[in-house]
């Protein structure tokens, strides 16, 4: 086993930190202790923390004589003695240590404050003595910095503890703040910080880089995952000193090749042959100088790298540290390799991973502090986008125009109103073979609903492609699969509602019209669909059927404009099968489509190999010609077509789909709430109920076993019923099943259903090929009944059909709209709501309705709120 003292981040820092072999050892253990010596100060500031927070450990931690009192006379009972319960016993306290005593108050504190004790059979506790207790323990624990319950409301999970009812009842006086924080950022910033660090702009812009690893990792549940919890870690430092210095190494090739022909360039590695060709004057000259640089020359390449990376000129303090370092390495080690190592040094100041967020100036009577204009700067470009601030915010925060209300709402604005800046893929992550994700205006602000839903996490299934009958494609190397398809389409849905912007929430959640295999934009599929049908309607006589390539001969003169539509542009020997073949294929192709009545598709089958984006059958569509799965034997990827009834698709986009309603009843949010093999009411009817509600759901205790029986001659419902419904568990589950359970109208693909497959042996009616079609099992008729609770209005609680009957319900809740205000407000703070936010909450609800329904007025309020531009020091 590894000794402790050799796994600190420190040793493991200077182990890995590796320079030239030119450079001597005087060098590296310069650098090396250059490295170390802001982690260490760092340490030490903790130490000090942590020797504040056990200073009045001198003072013996007692029961006062009130609390003495309550303990004894609600809380001993179970609490006394060898068989307390849960092993926390009260009656020796006064004997435990100081560290026992904290964490047995750190229990009760939680038990009292999540409601699990007193325990319902108990008799409870008086507000008054509840107050008393909760008061003591709040302040016992927080005085010694000791307090865990304040640590877990921080959390994501812990965000709707905070009373729902108070935060909009207008009673909280309360001024809204934000802590003081460093905020360690998230992957996309980092990612746009190093892009900043290459000054590259616009189509410069780099999606990946050959030697960063991001370092940043955020959590994959649904619901908002950027919170200002995370921080630095020994992890985080080791991966940077890598990426420092392939970061270092591009600018120093860069300033060394400055102005030279990129094609005559040797390159140490082949395959990464990037680098930024527009590096820093000061890096140039230090490089390519003969002598050793001047202080002037060294003091503006420290500065010049201090602009790079953190958007900032060096301190006088800062020149006063590095310029002495930069000397000395250059002397030891030359110009090039002295000069990287300032460079590294630069890079790995925590600054560089971290938002810094205190505030600037005195208080304001409420013990708060206004942003820094510089903090502001950043506050609000990372609000809006991942990338550094542009150069008007910048100037405005230079200028003192960034200090007030109106100063915020004017920049927040601008930049909302900037369609062209961020436009950009809503993700990447998307791309592969024939498929690009949906570019948006501002993908950040879409992100929001992409967390919030969590449909993206779709991608991650892996499903039994024959229990799909054939439709369904797992994601592979560079390709996606069907749930990418989906889930790309599903990010139209949803910025098609952001760009008209009304209604936002409501329309998110009951809109019928959806985008289903729509790879061109409506104006050219119809400009395709119309040529299309010229060339079935001019050659559709001509013998094409039994002699292809005599029709093609015998009309190829006369019709060659025609052909070149269908990508037949000669005769010549060495291309004339494809030509034959691409003839034969449109014309099968048109004629079951046109020839049947039917519009085609805009990418047949033969564009992408038969085997991808035939999913229509997601959505209970009918199955879109000529694209079955990929049958190896030549059945339908060779042009044989079934006759079957097939899709009559529709060129113009988005278009109303039966059996829908709103984002919930997308294939991709279903598929993202389902298992592999199964639905999963439990996980669908928790996320109504925490992320609409405003509701509450405890983790599965560890002594449970959260199964479902295996017993395929009944329901989902039914097998889960006969485990939930017991005492124990109901009183969890009563918050979810009955939100769930309507959602059994689809399957686990999203599909639309009234019956329920019985998948197992003793019910098999019919073996499928698996290829194009499933097995037939027995069914059973689902039951999609359920319970709305939670909304505090009793015209919309009660119970309901079904989805679509608990959707519409939904639509219509004041609580779910600002719930998902709630949600937003966690998006752009990264953090969760504080009872002080309450009237944040209420200006941006306010501003929601009033605007009809915009998301803008809602991003704008908050961006422009108390709660966004103050900070306060609360340790």
């Amino acid at each position: 086993m590894q000794h402790p003292a050799t796994s600190h981040p420190i040793i493991l820092i200077c182990r890995s930190f590796r320079l030239s072999h030119r450079c001597n050892s005087r060098l590296r253990w310069v650098f090396a202790m250059a490295m170390v010596l802001p982690t260490l100060v760092s340490l030490a500031g903790l130490l000090a923390l942590n020797a504040d927070a056990t200073a009045d450990d001198a003072t013996p931690l007692r029961f006062p004589d009130n609390v003495r009192a309550i303990v004894s006379s609600h809380c001993m009972d179970c609490h006394e003695g060898d068989s307390a319960e849960a092993e926390l016993r009260l009656d020796h306290f006064d004997s435990l240590s100081s560290d026992a005593k904290l964490e047995l108050l750190n229990r009760v504190q939680d038990q009292l404050f999540f409601g699990l004790m007193p325990p319902p059979d108990a008799e409870s506790l008086s507000i008054a003595d509840r107050d008393q207790l909760v008061s003591w323990l709040r302040n016992t624990l927080r005085a010694r910095n000791a307090s865990k319950l304040d640590e877990k409301l921080r959390e994501p999970a812990y965000g709707n503890f905070v009373d729902h009812d108070k935060l909009f009842s207008g009673d909280i006086q309360d001024k809204p703040f934000t802590p003081a924080r460093r905020w360690l950022v998230s992957p996309q910033i980092f990612h746009e910080r190093v892009n900043a660090v290459f000054k590259l702009t616009g189509r410069q812009r780099q999606r990946s880089f050959y030697g960063v690893t991001n370092p940043i990792v955020l959590p994959d549940q649904s619901g908002v995952r950027y919170y200002d919890t995370a921080a630095l870690d020994g992890g985080h430092l080791l991966v940077m000193m890598n990426n420092a210095q392939w970061i270092s190494q591009k600018q120093i090739f860069g300033a060394l090749h400055h102005g030279e022909n990129s094609r005559t360039l040797e390159f140490p590695n082949p395959k990464d042959r990037w680098y930024p060709t527009n590096p820093p004057d000061a890096f140039v000259t230090v490089v390519k100088k003969a002598a050793s640089p001047s202080d002037d020359e060294m003091i503006a390449a420290i500065h010049a790298q201090f602009d790079c990376v953190l958007q900032r000129d060096a301190t006088t303090e800062e020149i006063e540290q590095y310029l002495p370092l930069l000397r000395s390495s250059i002397e030891l080690g030359g110009n090039e390799e002295g000069l990287q190592q300032m460079l590294v040094s630069v890079l790995l100041k925590s600054e560089f991973l971290y938002r810094q967020e205190f505030g600037e100036g005195d208080c304001d009577p409420f013990g708060r502090r206004k942003l820094s204009p510089r903090e502001a700067c950043y506050a609000i470009a990372y609000a809006i986008d991942d990338r550094v601030p542009d150069e008007q915010l910048v100037n405005a925060a230079k200028q003192g125009q960034l200090t007030t209300k109106e100063d915020y709402r004017r920049e927040v604005t601008r930049l909302l109103n900037d369609k062209q800046t961020f436009f950009a893929e809503g993700d990447s992550a998307l791309n592969g073979i024939h498929i690009r994700s949906h570019s948006v205006t501002h993908p950040k602000i879409n992100r929001f609903f992409r967390e919030f839903f969590g449909y993206p996490n779709s991608i991650k299934l892996f499903k039994d492609v024959a229990r799909s009958g054939g439709f369904y494609d797992n994601a592979g190397r560079d390709y996606s699969g069907t749930a990418g398809s989906v889930t790309n389409e599903a990010d139209r849905v949803v910025d098609l509602i952001l760009q008209d912007d009304q209604d936002v929430f409501a329309r998110l959640l009951t809109t019928n019209e959806f985008f289903v295999l729509h790879t061109k934009s409506n104006e050219e599929g119809q400009k395709i669909v119309a040529e299309w049908r010229r060339v079935y309607e001019g050659l559709k006589d001509t013998d094409w059927r039994d002699n292809t390539e005599q029709a093609l001969l015998d009309n190829f003169e006369r019709h060659k404009e025609l052909f070149a539509i269908i990508r037949v542009t000669d005769l010549r020997e060495d291309r004339r099968k494809h030509h034959i073949r691409d003839f034969e294929r449109f014309m099968l192709f048109f004629e079951h489509t046109f020839g049947k009545g039917r519009t085609p598709i805009t990418f047949p089958w033969f564009f992408h190999g038969g085997q991808k984006f035939r999913h229509s059958e997601i959505y209970n569509l009918p199955p879109v010609p000529g694209a079955g799965p990929l049958d190896y034997q030549g059945r339908w990827s060779r042009g044989k077509y079934e006759e079957v009834e097939t899709w009559d698709y529709p060129v113009v986009q988005p278009f109303a789909v039966p059996y829908r309603k709103g984002i919930l009843t997308h294939p991709a949010w279903l598929l993202a709430h389902s298992q592999n093999t199964e639905t999963d009411p439990v996980r669908r009817g928790r996320w109504i109920r925490e992320k609409l509600l405003a509701g509450r759901v405890p983790d599965v205790p560890i002594t449970v076993d959260a199964q479902i029986p295996e017993d395929h001659h009944r329901t989902l419902r039914e097998r889960l019923d006969s485990v939930t419904r017991t005492e124990e568990c109901w009183k969890c589950h009563q918050q979810m099943n009955p939100l769930g359970l309507p959602f059994e109208i689809f399957d686990d693909f999203g599909r639309y259903r009234t019956n329920e497959s019985l998948e197992h042996p003793d019910n098999l009616l019919q073996r499928g090929n698996g290829k194009t079609t499933a097995d037939l099992h027995k069914t059973k008729p689902v039951d999609a009944t359920g319970i709305l609770d939670g909304t505090g209005d009793p015209n919309i609680d009660g119970e309901v059909a079904d989805a679509f009957d608990l959707i519409d319900r939904l639509a219509k809740s004041e609580r779910v709209r600002q719930s998902i205000i709630r949600h937003a407000f966690r998006y752009f703070m990264g953090r969760n709501e504080m009872l002080s936010d309450s009237q944040t909450l209420i200006d941006a609800d306010r501003a929601y309705v009033e605007s009809g329904g915009s998301f803008q007025a809602v991003i704008v309020s908050l961006l422009t709120s108390d709660s966004f531009m103050y900070r306060k020091d609360t340790r």
